[in-house]
């Protein structure tokens, strides 16, 4: 195997050369850099990388966190901010917190210790503790994406999630339905919280208010969904209408349809936020609101990249927060009057 004595005596220079060009740890010539790359590529030398990393204080190396891997969802931006990551010289370690926070905390700290240079996580933990453990000093810049914490001085990147179960709510309302269900995330949850908002507050417009007998959580989980939704159907005065919080609860919740017999859209019209690459090939095709999932994976490394250069234009904490897109399909169809 090729060492750097090798790429010395290739390229005709000192061992401290090669380290220092290696390294960007001195000044070396434009052309010695060229000849010093060249000797590295003719005699197949591969650098430590972990040897590097603890000489120059981090890695090539960004942490990715999401907080349920399962999710179609996470999986799209895992694999947005890869190719980001990757086409920006990065690779990524990716985790799963599955949505525990004792966990995520963990992961945090184990990012540390591999010194990346950078860390974009999707939180899944509350509260004002939590808070604190995140603005402690990781060693690398941090990035939220999809959920916020409130109070974090951190870039954050997601989507207009009252905006967005607003819309949703709208439209289900515009086809008539006026006994709307809706299945919810975990309380505390910024997507969770504000999804539900916007839901309550498109009933609110036209004079109705959320019944919370039919207003429940899952937790973003498919199976908690459909645990709620198979008694939320089976009851007297069940709803016409279900909005989902995500696209893994709408598929807990439609199987729970099929399951007890009923039809959609024909019983149950259903309604959920995001989008995902296969809804089109449901039956029926699943109404959902979209989001920039791709676009957003591209800012978090483009955010995380001005962070780990530390330009100095950058502000102290940014956010971009992208508008909902609705998509009507076929799971919702009008009441007939």
């Amino acid at each position: 195997m090729a060492n750097i004595r090798d790429v010395a005596r290739q390229a005709g220079v000192s061992i401290a050369t090669v380290s220092a060009a290696l390294n960007r740890s001195g000044t070396v010539s434009e052309k010695t850099l060229r000849r010093i790359l060249d000797a590295v590529d003719a005699v197949g030398y591969a650098p430590n990388g972990i040897a590097r990393s603890l000489r120059m204080g981090r890695s090539q190396l960004f942490g990715l966190i999401v907080s349920e891997i399962t999710n179609p969802f996470f999986g799209t931006l895992t694999r947005a901010i890869e190719k980001a990551a990757h086409d920006a010289g990065y690779a990524v370690i990716i985790c799963n917190s599955d949505e525990d926070e004792a966990r995520e905390l963990e992961l945090l700290e184990l990012l540390r210790v591999q010194r990346v240079a950078g860390v974009i996580l999707s939180p899944s933990g509350q509260g004002t503790a939590y808070r604190e453990k995140l603005t402690r000093e990781i060693g690398a810049p941090l990035i939220t994406i999809d959920r916020r914490i409130e109070g974090l001085d951190r870039d954050f990147i997601g989507l207009d999630n009252r905006a967005a179960g607003r819309m949703i709510t709208e439209y289900v309302l515009r086809l008539g339905h006026r006994r709307i269900a809706f299945i919810g995330g975990r309380a505390g949850l910024s997507t969770s919280d504000e999804r539900y908002q916007g839901f309550c507050e498109a009933l609110h417009d036209i004079g109705l208010q959320p019944d919370p007998a039919i207003c429940l959580r899952a937790d973003f989980r498919g199976e908690a969904a459909y645990m709620v939704a198979q008694p939320l159907l089976s009851g007297r005065n069940r709803p016409t209408a279900i909005v989902a919080a995500n696209n893994v609860m709408a598929l807990g919740a439609l199987q729970a349809i099929g399951d007890l017999g009923f039809r959609c859209p024909q019983d149950i019209s259903l309604a959920a936020i995001d989008d995902f690459p296969w809804s089109t090939a449901l039956r029926p095709r699943l109404t959902a609101i979209a989001q920039p999932i791709e676009e957003m994976g591209r800012i978090a490394v483009d955010y995380l990249l001005d962070r780990v250069g530390e330009i100095e234009t950058v502000p102290a904490a940014r956010s971009q927060i992208f508008a909902p897109t609705l998509i009507a399909r076929d799971s919702c169809v009008a009441l007939e009057q």
